[in-house]
C-alpha cells in the first residue's frame, strides 16, 4: 500500500458539505459548526480505524522502569515497544505482576528488558535496563487526531478517509436541519463505508509508522 498524503483541508470539505446541502451562502450552516462537525468525524474515524500511525522517542534511564506518557502526545494505543532497537514483548498487567513475582519480587535484577505493560497510561519496563541509552526508547502508537481550528487547516486524518468526513459532516448538517431521513441516510453511508475499510484492513495489517516525534523531555 502506498504511503499515506495529507493533503485535504476543512475548506474543501466544507465547500462540498454546503454545496450538496445547498446552502453555499452559509445561512443555516457556519464556519464554526463545520470545524466541529470536521473535528467530530476525524475523532470518529480515528478511534474506529488505526489511521494514524506515529512513533515517539525517548531516553532510556539506568534502573528506570516506569517511563511516563506526556499529555502532549494525543495516544490511543500502544502498538510495539522498543528499546535499543530490539522489540520488547508486550504483556498484560496481570501477567507482568506474575512474571515480576517470579523471577524477581525484589525488583533487583537489571539487564535487557524483556517485556512491557500499561497502566493508567504510563508505560512500565522489566527488568529495568542496565544502562542510559539517548533516544533509546521508540514507542510506536495508534495516534489521536488534534483539534482543528481553522478553515485552511489540513485534515490529521489521510485523504483515503476524505469522502467519510464529507458523509460524517453531511448527517450532522442534516440533522441540524431536522432533515431525518437524509440524516439517517449519511449515517448508514458513513458506517458502510467504514465498516469496508475496517474489513479490509483487518485481512491486511498495514505496520507502517510515517510520522515520529521526539517526546518533549528528551528536547
Amino acid at each position: 500500500m502506498p504511503r499515506e498524503t495529507y493533503t485535504r483541508t476543512v475548506q474543501q470539505v466544507a465547500t462540498e458539505v454546503t454545496r450538496i446541502f445547498g446552502d453555499d451562502s452559509l445561512l443555516e450552516i457556519t464556519n464554526a459548526d463545520l470545524l466541529r462537525w470536521v473535528n467530530m468525524a476525524q475523532t470518529e474515524i480515528a478511534s474506529s480505524n488505526k489511521t494514524i500511525k506515529a512513533s515517539a522517542t525517548r531516553d532510556v534511564t539506568a534502573g528506570q522502569t516506569l517511563y511516563i506518557i506526556p499529555d502532549n502526545i494525543p495516544m490511543y494505543q500502544v502498538q510495539a515497544l522498543f528499546i535499543d532497537g530490539v522489540p520488547v514483548k508486550p504483556v498484560s498487567f496481570q501477567a507482568a505482576q506474575e512474571i515480576i513475582q517470579s523471577d524477581d519480587p525484589a525488583l533487583k535484577y537489571i539487564g535487557q528488558p524483556k517485556i512491557w505493560y500499561e497502566w493508567d497510561n504510563d508505560l512500565y519496563i522489566f527488568p529495568a535496563p542496565e544502562k542510559d541509552i539517548t533516544g533509546g526508547l521508540t514507542i510506536y502508537y495508534v495516534g489521536a487526531p488534534s483539534q482543528l481550528t481553522a478553515m485552511t487547516d489540513v485534515l490529521n486524518i489521510p485523504d483515503r478517509f476524505y469522502n467519510q468526513v464529507v458523509d460524517y459532516v453531511l448527517s450532522q448538517a442534516y440533522r441540524l436541519d431536522e432533515n431525518w431521513q437524509a440524516t439517517q441516510y449519511q449515517d448508514a453511508r458513513f458506517r458502510d463505508s467504514m465498516n469496508r475499510i475496517t474489513g479490509q484492513e483487518d485481512i491486511v495489517d498495514q505496520q507502517s509508522y510515517p510520522v515520529k516525534t521526539v517526546l518533549e523531555e528528551d528536547l
